[in-house]
């Protein structure tokens, strides 16, 4: 187990952890992209690649396996948006899952973070990829499951 994924082990069973000032102020370099937001109440952010791909039959399949109602996300350059460092930084979400390599890479480059400060960060296949594969479906569920986000899995 890496640092970042034990932190936020012992961060998730409030246990305090304590790290040294220069370590806590180190910033991943990337540079996200804007992020919209869509509607939502919990603290699990879902990051997408488009506006319409939370409308998707699994979009709903997956907030349904989720324990509360998740909030969606997609890259869109207007004036309104935050960035995913801006997001993780104020601590509004505790879990960040974001769907697709392609995502991922514009989001981090080729360095991709365990955690952004707070909040885990877990990657998925893309919302297509899932639509076709019953294998990609069950390793997000059994990445749902391991990580305690969902009641019930959905094959």
């Amino acid at each position: 187990m890496n640092e970042a994924n034990q932190r936020a082990y012992l961060e998730a069973m409030d246990i305090p952890v304590w790290i040294r000032k220069e370590l806590a102020d180190q910033v991943p370099d990337f540079a996200s992209p804007g992020l919209k937001l869509g509607p939502g109440s919990s603290q699990i952010l879902l990051v997408c690649s488009g506006i319409d791909e939370p409308a998707k039959r699994i979009s709903a399949d997956i907030a349904r396996s989720l324990n509360a109602e998740p909030v969606w996300a997609w890259p869109e350059p207007a004036s309104e948006v935050s960035d995913l460092k801006t997001l993780a930084g104020e601590q509004l979400f505790t879990t960040v899952l974001v769907f697709g390599e392609s995502l991922v890479t514009k989001i981090f480059g080729t360095r991709k973070p365990g955690t952004l400060g707070s909040a885990r960060l877990l990657l998925a296949a893309s919302l297509a990829e899932l639509e076709g594969s019953p294998t990609l479906r069950r390793e997000l569920w059994k990445v749902i499951d391991t990580n305690h986000l969902g009641g019930k899995s959905t094959a």
